[in-house]
């Protein structure tokens, strides 16, 4: 078990204000901190769900010893069979706390997915996600990304029920159907770093498709101008605000990385013809290792059509101005770096 330190635990509680009238769910409650803190600060009252009996037991006593059983509910069971059962009893939930195992982005990805199709997030619900920042960004059709906050090594991942969370608990729509009407989309690349022309592909993209995820690719056998951490926050400043674009990082293979997150189309951007050839083998190999996922290519846009990170690192290491090619912390970002400032 692995408790959430006092400083995340505040900064997660200081995002959400006034929990007063609220029902709240502690999907992976462990001590019960999360919760306890939620009963504390005005929650009508918590569910926790725990699936180790001792630590359950643990949780019950530190419930009874505080007096906050009659506000409380321990669930003995592991998430997806705890999911099923509070479905079943009609209850349904402001505030879903989501701490898994983090090393297990699987289960962690496999519960949101649960609590879209359950019925049991109430209109608008929070759906509040701890986890390691070495794991992809849960992407989960049905769950609106508000924001993320970096702690050290811990991310807190916010979401807000949306529309198609709402249709798939009413109608009972299994996930396969609610992803055929929500469209999600990967856009990969190694941002090394973030260009006017990578950006014009963002938007006529997610203009296309209901979500998209544009995905900075870890290349361990080559070491880039900046890291990946320092491209993720580039592109977050770039367009991680806007509805329905979601800025994270991959390892391994794209298709395996387009299989987790449920995504049914890679955005590639081809600058000329000579592009064409490579990116066509590798959308052939993509679709033999994983037939579900198509490729889209997008041509970039003429005014950009010249423009490439290589060309830009060259521009700044002789003095050369770069600001209509880049968002503003991309080219103050290269200057520092570069020595070009």
């Amino acid at each position: 078990m692995r408790p959430t330190s006092d400083r995340v635990r505040e900064a997660l509680f200081a995002r959400l204000g006034s929990l007063e009238g609220a029902r709240v769910l502690d999907l992976f409650a462990g001590s019960g901190s999360l919760g306890i803190e939620a009963l504390s600060r005005g929650a009508d009252a918590v569910v926790f769900v725990e699936r180790a009996s001792a630590v359950a037991g643990v949780l019950h006593e530190n419930l009874a010893s505080l007096d906050l059983l009659d506000r409380s509910n321990v669930v003995r069971a592991d998430a997806g069979t705890a999911i099923r059962r509070i479905a079943a009893s009609g209850q349904r939930f402001d505030l879903v706390l989501v701490d898994p195992p983090y090393a297990d982005a699987e289960t962690r990805d496999r519960a949101l997915r649960s609590l879209v199709t359950s019925g049991i997030l109430a209109p608008h619900a929070t759906v509040l996600v701890e986890a390691s920042r070495r794991n992809p960004a849960p992407v989960t059709v049905g769950l609106r990304p508000i924001d993320e906050r970096r702690y050290g090594d811990t991310v807190l991942h916010r979401f807000e029920a949306d529309d198609a969370a709402e249709g798939a608990q009413q109608q009972g729509v299994t996930m396969t159907a609610a992803r055929s009407e929500q469209r999600l989309a990967v856009f990969p690349a190694s941002f090394d770093p973030v260009t006017n022309g990578h950006l014009d592909l963002i938007h006529r993209a997610r203009a296309v498709f209901d979500q998209l995820v544009v995905a900075v690719a870890r290349n361990v056998s080559k070491q880039g101008t900046f890291s990946v951490e320092e491209r993720v926050e580039m592109l977050e400043a770039a367009v991680g605000h806007e509805p329905g674009i979601r800025v994270t990082s991959f390892d391994g293979l794209l298709v395996d990385y387009a299989r987790q997150i449920g995504a049914s189309v890679v955005i590639r951007g081809l600058r000329a013809v000579s592009d064409f050839e490579y990116e066509f083998e590798m959308a052939l190999m993509n679709r033999h290792l994983y037939p579900d996922v198509e490729t889209l290519f997008m041509m970039t846009s003429q005014k950009y059509f010249y423009v490439s990170s290589s060309r830009l690192k060259e521009l700044v290491r002789f003095g050369a101005a770069i600001e209509d090619f880049v968002p503003p912390i991309v080219a103050k970002r290269l200057k520092e770096k570069l020595g070009g400032a």
